[in-house]
């Protein structure tokens, strides 16, 4: 969650007035991706969309042949699937997203000297654009049938695509990628279409080889996007503590700011409740809200939880 996510009313209660509302999660495992390719710099009109593998290289790999050059990847999942299972448990649209991991499992041999080796680090990003073309070519028979090298710039934008995370590949079989959830992003994912990723070398020494969503052998390996949802924040009582009021709130998310607005009038527009506590919370879950000197005021209030 960030500032610049718009404000959002989870609930409104009384003074005093209990509501629980029971805290819930799921997950989704969207697999495989709908389409991804890889591009080589030093085939920069040339297409690798059909090959059962994508990479990741730098410049400069440890081992393998560095005369490759680098390498980035295009990735897409459809979450189209994954919003209508979440908006069916929790209610349409009633739901936040807590965590997003892609796992990626290496290709160890991927039989083709084209493809260069070494632990690294590597980037993933969340980009806005997601209409580029899979394409059909492969290591041995590559076409310009879809995304190319030449073609990155027309799908990449510094201003609108967002950072989710560097990664080390050392090796292992599989490589979990615990993504950030910038605005952006969650939202691309709640809106249950395309959402393209972008993934390019940090350390020149990378060089790794992942599976594909046209790998045709075991399907384990296959790129995964693992989403795990839940009931929104809210409030779930009030609490007197002296002169002030202690409000119980569940489902609260990492990095996100909360704000508790009050108003003497239930209908008044959110935008003209007046602001009476904030919390930005250091570790997921339940968390509590003070409301100074609230127990003192004798008039009737109401309370609304909103994020940004």
């Amino acid at each position: 969650m960030t500032a610049s996510k718009p404000m959002k009313t989870l609930l409104t209660i009384p003074l005093c007035l209990f509501i629980a509302m029971a805290a819930s999660a799921a997950v989704y495992t969207n697999t495989p991706s709908d389409k991804d390719a890889f591009v080589r710099a030093l085939s920069p009109t040339l297409n690798y969309g059909g090959g059962g593998a994508v990479s990741i290289s730098g410049t400069n790999p440890t081992s393998g042949n560095p005369t490759n050059g680098a390498f980035d990847t295009f990735m897409s999942f459809n979450t189209r699937a994954m919003a209508t299972n979440f908006n069916s448990i929790f209610g349409a649209s009633n739901w936040v997203v807590t965590s997003a991991t892609m796992n990626l499992t290496e290709n160890p041999a991927p039989g083709n000297p084209v493809f260069n080796s070494g632990n690294g680090r590597f980037q993933i990003r969340w980009i806005a654009n997601d209409t580029w073309t899979e394409g059909t070519g492969t290591p041995m028979a590559p076409t310009m049938n879809g995304i190319t090298y030449n073609q990155e710039s027309t799908y990449l934008n510094s201003n609108i695509d967002q950072d989710l995370g560097v990664f080390d590949f050392t090796g292992a079989t599989t490589t979990p990628c615990s993504l950030s959830l910038p605005t952006a992003f969650v939202t691309n994912m709640i809106a249950g279409g395309e959402v393209g990723f972008f993934m390019t070398a940090i350390d020149t020494s990378l060089g790794v080889v992942f599976y594909s969503r046209s790998f045709a052998g075991n399907p384990k390996v296959l790129p995964q996007l693992v989403v795990t949802a839940a009931s929104p924040p809210a409030i779930s009582s009030i609490t007197p503590a002296g002169p002030n009021l202690v409000l119980a709130c569940t489902n609260g998310i990492a990095g996100g700011t909360y704000y508790v607005l009050t108003s003497t009038t239930l209908n008044l527009p959110a935008a003209q409740w007046a602001p009476m506590a904030t919390n930005v919370l250091s570790a997921s879950g339940n968390f509590n809200m003070t409301l100074t000197n609230a127990a003192n005021i004798s008039t009737r209030q109401f309370y609304i939880l909103q994020t940004y």
